[in-house]
């Protein structure tokens, strides 16, 4: 009887801890949001011991680059150089501004293998094996490989193996028509789900900006985008004159303009390689600023950011908006 009433009282004191737990992560954890930071703190009269109670501080942050007019990446920016509006108001507190290049980095190369890219696409598929196989570092970064037409061709997941991706890159072969804007919101997607926190998203998207195909419209693409928080740094690939400026190199721009990103020339060899080596150059000038907006509100409404120097020789390149979190 004895032996029956002590099982039945570890019973009870196991079930007991059970529900103390249950009820301790559905009062905290679920009510965080992304791009939150998460302050653990004790009451100062409580002892060092089984209880930690977190608050939540909403904080955005921005990665951006600057350039003066010539394209040349600034590498010496203060704070005191910046200006910063979020919803047309000066945030409350800045909590942090340096220079990023040691956060992992997580890319989407987005390939267009529609037909109008045939007499090009060998070179743009060596290029992009050399940037993977020169950004790509070890242990830290990871890169994915989407290829479209009138479908997703999902190639190759999150990797460090160049191999791998070369292999993958290798894979694609250009024909049919082509879904632009559901290229992007498929990237931007599996960018958003599948990258870890506290990584630095992006999209090298390679095409003519050309689209006949998409589901999606460009503010579907452009929204994907920014909740993913991956700028678009698209490569055009079109032949232009000196004066020309044609529909898909319009679309290109806006895309990359409006996630931060950069619009590059890729039409030649010559200049698939340069602007690859141009991507690269900016990822390693990022800045990060990280700051609490005013009169903020986890709602789930798209926010409005103007990023700009005092300096008026000087270009920043940033997104242009986010989307608060949803509690």
């Amino acid at each position: 009887m004895a032996a029956v009433r002590s099982r039945r009282f570890r019973c009870l004191r196991v079930l007991t801890i059970w529900c103390i737990a249950l009820f301790c992560s559905r009062g905290s954890a679920q009510t965080l949001a992304p791009n939150a930071l998460v302050a653990t703190e004790l009451p100062s009269n409580t002892p060092p011991a089984d209880f930690v109670f977190q608050k939540r501080v909403d904080e955005v942050n921005l990665l951006f680059t600057v350039v003066d007019h010539k394209g040349r990446f600034i590498s010496d920016l203060k704070l005191d150089d910046l200006q910063l509006l979020d919803n047309q108001r000066p945030p409350d507190k800045i909590h942090a501004f340096q220079q990023e290049t040691d956060l992992p980095l997580r890319v989407a190369l987005v390939v267009d293998i529609s037909g109008s890219v045939t007499s090009r696409f060998k070179y743009e598929q060596d290029s992009a094996i050399e940037f993977f196989r020169k950004i790509l570092r070890p242990t830290v970064d990871k890169a994915m490989v989407i290829g479209f037409n009138q479908t997703m061709h999902f190639e190759q997941g999150f990797t460090n193996d160049v191999p791998a991706l070369r292999r993958a890159v290798t894979r694609l072969k250009p024909s049919g028509e082509t879904a632009l804007y559901d290229a992007i919101a498929f990237a931007a997607d599996k960018l958003r789900k599948d990258s870890e926190p506290g990584t630095r998203k992006i999209i090298i998207l390679i095409s003519d900006g050309e689209n006949n195909m998409s589901k999606a419209i460009m503010n579907d693409s452009e929204q994907a985008a920014l909740r993913a928080e991956a700028p678009i740094y698209s490569l055009s690939t079109n032949e232009l004159r000196e004066d020309e400026y044609t529909k898909g190199e319009a679309t290109l721009q806006l895309l990359s303009r409006y996630t931060g990103g950069e619009l590059l020339r890729a039409h030649d060899k010559g200049e698939v390689a340069r602007a690859f080596k141009q991507v690269e150059k900016a990822l390693r000038s990022q800045y990060i600023l990280s700051y609490k907006p005013a009169e903020f509100a986890a709602d789930g409404h798209y926010r409005q950011v103007a990023l700009s120097t005092r300096k008026s020789h000087l270009k920043v390149e940033c997104r242009r908006g986010y989307f608060a979190p949803k509690e």
